[in-house]
């Protein structure tokens, strides 16, 4: 039999609903020690911040029976009085203070106080946030105490490496994650390698002007590498967004860009002229650069306990882009993208992470999606254990402006791609930042468009090796491709650096049973 007495806040069946223990079965401790904590919590919740609860216990030897009652003593409300923040040399008490979920003249709320050293773990600020509370001026006032320890947030970095997939890299960075304690973001950052170039300027305010609003811009020059192609970019995007919940904010983007594509001295042709059908027709939309002029709206939901090192909760969002000539840009597309991340601690200081992604990319215009905003799949920053940008489908081009000119093929990216990484993260050296890593990742990138399933007149369709290369085939599950492997993660003084090796499982002819990988730069 369960019971309750005392001073209680309401019915008893009020109270029942919140207790995982039920009349009849076996008496379990633990479930009562949980149901106690429980009801504690939803007591405090309602403002008695000094409430008590005992179980008290009536056991029948011979029928092996115990009845239950839970004795409350709820005491009187309590209020918040003073709120102290401590610790923070650098940031401001106002940015711990917005993240709390609680102020001064409040009803007590345990809920609210524990969800407010979530939101300031959250900022990625902190070494360590704890949180507790003392007697105020009367027994019906409590002071709470926040104490941080603070972390840097400001890196200067200047290096230089080898990549076994960039080769040479040079980087310099400069950035600073809580600019002047104010909580935003600025970072100036260069990198150089044999296939990439990137100058970029980024400011972030997540609480413009201390309301709901974020403001942020990014100015940027890029150039990328690609097996048949360069793409190069000099742009900027403008973002507002707003905190709908604590957790949830929208944002709305404005990206303006100009591109520019050439070709690579590979011996292929991709210049559209006239000798070549596959010219004119499937890849020539290699040479529509121009200006983008894109909006993008996308929707955020962040749980993590930790946005630069989380090892728990998640991460969601979901985007439209829209570049058109009615927003004033001459490449035409739609894209839709969606990724979802989750971080969940195992046994001891094992970490679970799982990425997941999706994105689909469409054009109205009769060229298709410009071949520079396709995906290109493989490679240590998605599908690793293939070669960078290895995976996807393939079409004939052909090898020359010659009318004869043999056929090669070519890796056309997709406009539907899909991703999944699953890891475990552990430490190796806590000291000094070395960790551990084993993974298992699928994904590829597929074509939709039916323009890329024409064959040049008279010439053979691609030697397909599996259909996860087939331009025609628009989805397939068993298409995806897979791999597993392991590595090691050092935060060192130039930035992460990964060394991985993947092993793709069953693999295709000429693919490598093993490719180990060598970069700079986080994952997720």
């Amino acid at each position: 039999k369960l019971d309750f007495r005392g001073e209680l806040i309401g019915t008893r069946d009020e109270h029942l609903r919140r207790l995982t223990v039920k009349s009849g079965e076996t008496f379990s401790r633990s479930k009562l020690g949980q149901d106690i904590l429980r009801m504690t919590d939803w007591y405090k919740d309602q403002g008695y911040a000094y409430v008590d609860i005992t179980p008290l216990t009536a056991i029948d030897s011979d029928a092996r029976i115990v009845d239950l009652a839970f004795e409350v003593q709820k005491g009187h409300k309590v209020y918040f009085e003073r709120i102290n923040i401590r610790g923070n040399v650098k940031t401001r008490d106002k940015v711990i203070r917005r993240e709390l979920k609680i102020a001064e003249g409040d009803l007590y709320n345990q809920t609210r106080l524990d969800f407010s050293k979530r939101r300031a773990m959250m900022l990625g600020f902190f070494e360590k946030v704890d949180i507790s509370t003392k007697r105020g001026s009367s027994d019906e006032y409590v002071i709470v105490n926040v104490e941080v320890t603070e972390r840097p947030t400001g890196t200067f970095q200047i290096g230089a490496g080898f990549s076994s997939v960039e080769n040479f890299i040079a980087q310099a960075q400069i950035s600073q994650n809580n600019l002047f304690g104010r909580g935003q973001t600025l970072a100036l950052m260069a990198q150089l390698s044999s296939l990439r170039q990137l100058f970029s300027l980024r400011f972030v305010e997540p609480y413009f002007l201390d309301t709901p609003w974020t403001f942020a811009f990014n100015l940027y020059n890029t150039a990328l590498v690609f097996d048949f192609f360069n793409r190069t970019a000099t742009g900027g995007d403008l973002t507002w967004g707003y905190m709908l919940t604590d957790d949830v904010r929208l944002f709305l983007t404005y990206k303006l860009e100009d591109v520019s594509v050439s070709t690579r001295s590979t011996g292929v042709l991709l210049s559209g002229a006239t000798s070549s059908p596959i010219g004119n027709t499937q890849v020539a939309n290699l040479f529509r650069a121009g200006i983008t002029s894109a909006v993008r709206a996308s929707v955020a939901w962040d749980t993590r306990n930790d946005r630069m090192f989380p090892t728990k909760g998640m991460f969601h969002n979901i985007s439209a882009e829209v570049a058109d000539p009615a927003t004033g840009s001459q490449n035409t597309y739609t894209r839709y993208s969606w990724f979802s991340r989750f971080y969940r601690p195992l046994v001891g200081p094992f970490v679970f992470k799982v990425n997941a992604e999706a994105g689909f990319i469409t054009s109205r215009k009769p060229e298709g999606v410009p071949i520079f905003e396709r995906y290109f799949i493989g490679g240590i920053m998605d599908v690793r254990g293939f070669r960078l940008r290895s995976l996807g489908p393939r079409i004939l081009v052909p090898s020359s402006p010659d009318p004869n000119a043999s056929l090669l093929q070519f890796n056309v990216g997709g406009n539907l791609q899909t991703i999944l990484n699953a890891e475990i993260e552990f430490p190796i050296f806590e000291k000094v930042g070395i960790k551990g890593v084993v993974f298992f990742d699928a994904g590829n990138a597929w074509n939709t468009e039916g323009r890329y399933c024409g064959r040049v007149p008279g010439a053979p369709p691609p030697i397909i090796l599996d259909k996860s290369q087939d331009p025609c085939v628009k989805f397939a599950l068993d298409g995806l491709r897979t791999s597993v492997g392991f590595g090691f993660r050092w935060f060192s003084p130039i930035g992460p650096l990964r060394f991985e090796w993947g092993i793709p499982l069953k693999r295709l002819p000429g693919e490598d049973s093993i490719v180990f990988e060598f970069t700079i730069g986080s994952f997720f």
